[in-house]
């Protein structure tokens, strides 16, 4: 018979409120959301960490987003083809490992 030690008890209570942001990125795999709404449901923590984490991410993600200008790839293109390519060197003891046959 195994029974869960208090240390047991409480790192699985850390690992399950550490996915708190990834369950509200949505960043989790089937196995791990299933458990992680089943903790959900009974720990009023998350559920209110949870909608708090989309409300920044949705906020992030106003600011974080803006239009790129219009010639951005033109001018990109055009800076990197003026851009000499360098030599590749060869170690110098490359010169001594390829013996002519």
């Amino acid at each position: 018979m195994s029974t869960r030690t208090e240390q047991d008890r409480a790192e699985e209570f850390e690992d399950e409120h550490a996915l708190v942001g990834a369950y509200a990125l949505n960043a989790v795999d089937g196995r791990e959301r299933a458990e992680f709404e089943v903790h959900l449901a009974g720990c009023p923590l998350c559920s209110a960490d949870v909608p708090a984490f989309r409300e920044v991410l949705a906020r992030l993600a106003d600011t974080a987003s803006s239009e790129p200008p219009p010639d951005l790839v033109a001018r990109a293109l055009t800076r990197a083809r003026g851009v000499r390519q360098e030599r590749r060197s060869r170690p110098w003891w490359s010169r001594w490992s390829r013996r002519p046959r």
